[in-house]
This record gives structure tokens, C-alpha cells and sequence, in this order.
């Protein structure tokens, strides 16, 4: 980092919407846990298949992820006031911290730095297309990032800008595809790994359809979460219990197989039965708690 005059001209947002990837949002992409992830994540369907390679100081987190939300948000922006968009962007590093609800403190600014340095080393490995090209070759989430610093009135030395250029898959999905979706900004309010990564999945699948379920061990493999079906249970129960996700409610139900199961309870008598019959259900607030029934299986 090194001492130099910051010119004003550097992006920032103000009253614009907040963008973030339809596919960083549907697949698993990111550690849900703040303790570094050495562990690869591996994700296969059959369709996609993703691996992500830690760095030396672990797998971005989804906080780590703010900063990429934050610069799709910014270009975005510039397409919709018709301005000129680059893989570089140089923006407010407090304008950021703003944004995604962050404080304005020196371990934030440390924080952010640490972030830049996990998303330039995580290594991502996938086979989802960005525009006509299909993306076999690793990469990491931003190519190469840059801090410019400032001395304040009284001498210290404070972060004032970045500079980070983003990787060409992410570019092209964001201005090629145009894959952006708006997300709501009490996102960055959730202090709960698996609560944003269950508001993503929410998002992205509740937009064309009333109600989303899946079945809990598919639910565990889309947010690439390291705990088993046992931890991660009691985990999801208690999401559903805050009932704070922005947008959306999210319930747990049992899917009977038999009339027995039905006469017995269903879900509160036999709810650790099987995992494969423990249904996650995500829908709008707008409809109220209404009954669970009849939607269609992820």
C-alpha cells in the first residue's frame, strides 16, 4: 500500500440498487463459516459441476462475497445510466463499508483488505456458462486489487479507495447476460452464514414460482455447508424460529409416503425419520403463512 494522492473521481453508490449474480446465488460458491475453510467444496448435480480451492488463508467467505455484490452493483449501475463499464473498478473503499452495513473503524478497513486478499486466492473450477462461453479453467474472483491510502488531518494513514479488477467470467455474466438480480439490503444485516445463504437460495428461486422446497439433504448441498444433516438441523430450526430472512418465511415439513404417516403426524411424530423425507419450504411473506401443501420438489 502506498501513500498517494486519491483523485474524487471513484464510483460509489447512492440511492442504486443492490445486484447480485444469479448464479452466485444458486450455486455453492462461498464458506458459510468465519473460521478459515481449508477444505475444498465440491459441487456436482450432473449439470454443473463446481470446485472451489482454498487459498492460503482459506475459501472466501460469504462475507468476503459483500465486495463482489457491491461492484456488480456498481456496474450495473453504470450500464443503467448509460455510462462505460470496465473489469476495473475504483471505488469509495467507506462508500463500501456504507453499503453493506458495515462500520467505519480500523478493523473494518482491515477486515476488507483481508476479504480482497481470500477473493483474489480462492481458485474456482466450474463448468456454468457466461455468455457463449463456458468456463473450464480456474480462476479467481477478482484478478488483481490495489488500496490506495490517505493521511487525515491528524496523520494517520486510512484507507481511501480500491481498485479491483474483477475475473471475465463474472464481467461477462454481469454485462453479456445481464445475470443480475436485485437483492434486498437487509442482506447485510444478517450476521448468520446459513441466513444469507438461505435468503440467496430464496431469492433466486421464489421469483417465478410461489413457493420453493427441497428436500433437506439438497438443501445442504446447495449452501456447501460443511455440517452434517445432524448439526445442520438444529441450525435450520432455529433460522426458522427467528423467522428474520428479508422477504421470505422458510418452514420445515414432513413428506408423508403412507396414510400411516399421515394418521401418525406426519412431521412432528416422525420428523427424524429419514432426511430425504424432511421438506425445506421458502416462499414471500407477501402470502402470509399459508398452507405447505402441493408445491413441486426441487
Amino acid at each position: 500500500m502506498t501513500e498517494i494522492q486519491v483523485d474524487l473521481f471513484l464510483d460509489s453508490l447512492i440511492n442504486a440498487p443492490i445486484k447480485d449474480d444469479r448464479a452466485l446465488m444458486e450455486f455453492p460458491f462461498f464458506s458459510l463459516q468465519k473460521a478459515p475453510r481449508m477444505k475444498p467444496l465440491v459441487y456436482d448435480d450432473g449439470k454443473v459441476k463446481i470446485e472451489v480451492r482454498p487459498g492460503d488463508r482459506g475459501i472466501a467467505t460469504i462475507w468476503d462475497k459483500d465486495v463482489l455484490i457491491y461492484i456488480a452493483s456498481v456496474i450495473n449501475d453504470r450500464i443503467e445510466r448509460g455510462l462505460p463499464v470496465e473489469k476495473t473498478i475504483r471505488f469509495n473503499a467507506y462508500n463500501l463499508l456504507q453499503v453493506t452495513g458495515r462500520s467505519s473503524g480500523k478493523r473494518a478497513y482491515e477486515l476488507l483488505l483481508d476479504a480482497m486478499f481470500r477473493l483474489r486466492s480462492t481458485t474456482i473450477v466450474t463448468t456454468i456458462a457466461a455468455g457463449e462461453t463456458k468456463e473450464r479453467r480456474g480462476f479467481g474472483w477478482i484478478e488483481t486489487f490495489r488500496v490506495l491510502e490517505k493521511k487525515t488531518r491528524a496523520g494517520k494513514q486510512v484507507m481511501a479507495a480500491c481498485e479491483i479488477t474483477l475475473n471475465e467470467w463474472m464481467f461477462r455474466a454481469i454485462v453479456k447476460d445481464r445475470r443480475v438480480l436485485t437483492i434486498d439490503s437487509r442482506y447485510f444485516k444478517l450476521t448468520m452464514g446459513m441466513k444469507r445463504r438461505l435468503y440467496e437460495l430464496a431469492r433466486k428461486h421464489c421469483g417465478h414460482q410461489d413457493r420453493w422446497v427441497i428436500s433437506l439433504p439438497k438443501l445442504i448441498e446447495k449452501c456447501g455447508s460443511v455440517l452434517e444433516p445432524r448439526f445442520f438441523k438444529p441450525q435450520l430450526r432455529r433460522v426458522i424460529e427467528d423467522d428474520d430472512l428479508p422477504e421470505y418465511h422458510i418452514a420445515m415439513s414432513f413428506d408423508p409416503k403412507t396414510k400411516e404417516d399421515v394418521e401418525e403426524g406426519g412431521f412432528e411424530s416422525r420428523r427424524w425419520a429419514s432426511n430425504e423425507r424432511i421438506l425445506v419450504s421458502f416462499w414471500p411473506r407477501h402470502a402470509g403463512r399459508a398452507s405447505l401443501a402441493a408445491p413441486v420438489r426441487a
